[in-house]
C-alpha cells in the first residue's frame, strides 16, 4: 500500500512541476509580484523553485532515496504552499486558470487546481505517517543528492528567466519606423473603454501590436495589468486582432480591467505588426524610435 501511495503521490508532483516549468513559470511570475509576495526581480527564480522543488521531490519519493523523513515533510510543506498559492489565484487575484498546475492544460480550470493540490496534501500527509520506515535495499544519499540537482535545475532549463537572454535575445533595440497610427480609422472601439483617442500620433506612449489567440500576448496584457496598477498614468495602449468572440476570454485572462485596449481589422494589423506578435513600441510622435520585448517592459521603459 505504502509503495502504491508513494507512487502516485511522486507522479502528482512530477507531472505538475514539469507542467509548470516548460510553459507557466512566466505566469507564475507575474503571480507572485501581483499578490505582492515577490519583487520583479526575485519572481522568476522563486517560480522555478517552486516548480523544480516538485519535480525534484517527485522523483527522490519515487526512488526513495535520501532521508525519508526529510523529503516527505517536504513535499507536506510544498503541497500546502502550492494549495494557498492555487487558492490565492482565483480567490484574489480573479484569474481563470490554474497557473501553480498542470500550467495551461485545457482541463484544469482554476478550482480544480486547488481540488488538486488538496488531494496531493493530503495524500502527502499519509506519506509522511505510513511511509517512514524504509524496507529492502536503499539507495545511496549521493545518488539523492544528485537527482535533486538535476530535477530542480530543469525549469532553469526549459523555461530560463528571460533576463538571462542565453540565446542572445536583445531586451530592446533602437528604430526609426513610421507605425503609421493616422490610419487607425478602422478601429472598433470596445465599449467602456471610452472613445478612440485622437492623439495617438503625438507624445511619447507605449503601442503594443497582440493577437487574441497569442499566449505571449495574454501574458503581455497580464505584466501590463500589473504595472499600471502601481502606475495607473503608465502611457499605453493595446491595439488587438482576431475574433471578437475571443475577446472577452482573453480581457478577463490578461487582467486588462484598467489596460486601454481596441480592436482592429486583420489586415491593417498584419502590416503594422509584420506577421509577428506581440511587438511592442516605444513611440514618439507617431514614430516608433524602440522596440521592446514583452519581457523587458517594465514602467522605466517609457
Amino acid at each position: 500500500m505504502n509503495i502504491l501511495l508513494r507512487i502516485i503521490v511522486s507522479l502528482l508532483f512530477i507531472l505538475t512541476g514539469l507542467f509548470a516549468a516548460d510553459l507557466s513559470a512566466e505566469i507564475l511570475e507575474y503571480i507572485l509580484v501581483d499578490a505582492g509576495w515577490s519583487t520583479w526581480f526575485l519572481s522568476p527564480y522563486i517560480s522555478r523553485i517552486l516548480t523544480g522543488s516538485s519535480m525534484a521531490l517527485g522523483v527522490l519519493i519515487l526512488m526513495g532515496a535520501g532521508n525519508r523523513k526529510v523529503i516527505y515533510a517536504s513535499s507536506v510543506l510544498l503541497s500546502f504552499g502550492m494549495l494557498v498559492l492555487s487558492a490565492l489565484q482565483p480567490l484574489v487575484l480573479g484569474l481563470t486558470r490554474c497557473y501553480a498546475c498542470l500550467s495551461e492544460y485545457e482541463k484544469i480550470s482554476r478550482y480544480q487546481g486547488i481540488y488538486l493540490w488538496a488531494v496531493i496534501l493530503i495524500l502527502s500527509i499519509l506519506l509522511y505517517k505510513k511511509g517512514l520506515n524504509p524496507k529492502g535495499k536503499q539507495l545511496p544519499k549521493w545518488l539523492a543528492w544528485l537527482a535533486f540537482a538535476f530535477f530542480f535545475s530543469v525549469p532553469f532549463i526549459l523555461n530560463y528567466p528571460a533576463g538571462w537572454a542565453i540565446y542572445g535575445e536583445k531586451a530592446e533595440e533602437n528604430i526609426q519606423r513610421d507605425l503609421g497610427l493616422a490610419r487607425l480609422d478602422t478601429v472598433k472601439v470596445l465599449p467602456g473603454m471610452g472613445e478612440m483617442p485622437t492623439n495617438l500620433n503625438k507624445g511619447k506612449r507605449i503601442v503594443c501590436l497582440a493577437s487574441l489567440t497569442c499566449p505571449f500576448c495574454n501574458r503581455l496584457s497580464y505584466k501590463l495589468h500589473i504595472i499600471r496598477k502601481h502606475h495607473p498614468d503608465f502611457p499605453v495602449v493595446m491595439i488587438l486582432t482576431g475574433d471578437v468572440e475571443a475577446l472577452p476570454v482573453f480581457v478577463k485572462r490578461g487582467k486588462m480591467d484598467n489596460v486601454p485596449y481596441f480592436l482592429m481589422n486583420n489586415n491593417l494589423m498584419h502590416e503594422l505588426c509584420e506577421g509577428r506578435v506581440p511587438r511592442v513600441f516605444l513611440v514618439e510622435d507617431g514614430i516608433a524610435v524602440k522596440e521592446i520585448q514583452y519581457w523587458a517592459l517594465s514602467p522605466s521603459s517609457i
